[in-house]
């Protein structure tokens, strides 16, 4: 006799039990008594699509997370999953209906930092739609920080720049309701004008690397009384969005008086790899000081790989993608050369190179990664006396953006150890010590 409570049982024990073929068979079974089965729920149909995402078996997780949504149609993550699920099968437009579905369900969500909800919404010309959606959500929820950046960008998308500049101002005002206002300048109401953003600058900027411990180092330094930070961690306006312009930029921070003793200054990864990146703030910010995190590069390589594969943009093995990769480099190969990568980001020689030919060694501070992981405390400390600020520690040193990751086979390690060694000992020289 059929008994949907032991398909379900069965399914789920075969699915915890790594038996896919077997799983599948008995949650399919189940689904004929779903629609009226007293223990059938949205998170188990929620469960099963996180599954098949895994399994990287789409239609599938489309189809769980469709029966989801029957039961819990306002439930967010299942419809930001969803929609992840559209994109690897090409349904552009699917996907974006389930992103502008989910904006209003979770307002502090931080679009800002999903490139590609803004690439989607674009490409199917809905930018307009969320932004109305984001006005409505902020009338609604006027104290959520993050609406206010995502409808700046939103604005941006648009070219609707001040706008947008409207849009950060009012975020930043709601940023620091709470400060001493003797500590900031007046913001004016439509925007700095072209000479007054171009001589203002920013104390720092952690340039990187990616997955090197830049979330973690940025969360601490601005915990410190004397750092006042600007609406997000990374503005990559140095980089991607240099066209939008200074005011643009500077819109985004809190103004500091002129000569006072408080700071400002961002974190962003993808400056330290950038082109133009290094002559922009050679520029523009000549006072600015950079601070810079190097992680054994085959860890970095390995966790940024991780980390694709995690948000979905990536769907081959570790090996594959790196041996691609791998044949897209050469040792020593000029930056012009090098296609941007898992491996790219590693060749640190290299970017220093660029990064001191435009800025004198003086106005770096570069430190190795694994040693800021065994000591956050002392490290943080460096940073403070680079930045010329009393020392103050924390409580606690959690961790940023980490992911647990399974150990790589030795081969693959071998193998970029191998490939990064001329690497290394180019680094090495350039900074006038062993780092790798």
């Amino acid at each position: 006799m059929d008994n949907p409570e032991i398909f379900q049982h069965l399914s789920d024990c075969y699915r915890h039990q790594g038996h896919p073929q077997q799983a599948i068979a008995y949650y399919h079974r189940s689904l004929q008594y779903h629609s009226n089965h007293e223990t059938d729920s949205a998170s188990r149909h929620q469960q099963w699509g996180e599954w098949f995402m895994s399994l990287q078996e789409w239609h599938q997780a489309i189809e769980a997370y469709e029966r989801s949504l029957s039961l819990e149609p306002d439930n967010f993550n299942t419809l930001y999953q969803q929609a992840s699920c559209f994109f690897q099968v090409g349904d552009s437009a699917a996907m974006v209906e389930r992103y502008l579905r989910s904006i209003s369900l979770h307002p502090d969500f931080p679009w800002y930092y999903y490139p590609l909800f803004w690439q989607s919404l674009k490409q199917e010309n809905r930018v307009q739609e969320a932004i109305h959606k984001f006005k409505v959500t902020l009338s609604q929820f006027p104290n959520s920080l993050n609406v206010y950046i995502n409808l700046g960008d939103a604005l941006s998308l648009q070219n609707q720049t001040q706008a947008a500049i409207n849009s950060y101002q009012n975020g930043v005002r709601l940023m620091y309701s709470q400060t001493d206002t003797s500590t900031l300048s007046p913001i004016a109401t439509m925007g700095q004008s072209p000479e007054s953003a171009s001589k203002r600058t920013i104390n720092f900027i952690i340039l990187g690397v990616q997955k090197a411990g830049t979330s973690s180092l940025y969360a601490y330094l601005t915990q410190h009384p004397k750092i006042l930070p600007p609406l997000r961690k990374e503005l990559e306006f140095w980089s991607w969005k240099f066209y939008q312009g200074l005011d643009w930029y500077f819109a985004q921070f809190p103004q500091l008086e002129s000569g006072g003793d408080y700071q400002t200054g961002e974190a962003c990864p993808n400056y330290f790899d950038f082109p133009e990146t290094p002559e922009r703030l050679a520029r523009y910010c000549p006072t600015t000081k950079f601070i810079i995190l190097l992680r054994n590069p085959v860890d970095r390589a390995i966790s940024h790989y991780h980390h694709w594969r995690k948000i979905h943009q990536e769907s081959l093995p570790l090996e594959d993608a790196l041996t691609i990769n791998l044949k897209n480099l050469s040792p020593n190969s000029p930056y012009a050369g090098v296609p941007k990568n898992y491996l790219e980001r590693g060749l640190y020689a290299d970017h220093l190179k660029r990064w001191f030919s435009h800025i004198p060694r003086e106005r770096f501070l570069i430190l190795k990664s694994e040693r800021f992981y065994e000591d956050p405390e002392a490290t943080l400390g460096q940073v403070q006396d680079f930045l010329g600020l009393p020392r103050q520690s924390l409580a606690h040193y959690p961790k940023y953006n980490t992911g647990a990751y399974p150990p790589s086979d030795d081969k693959i390690r071998d193998m970029l150890t191998e490939f990064y060694k001329p690497y290394n000992q180019d680094l090495n020289e350039v900074l006038g010590e062993v780092f790798f």
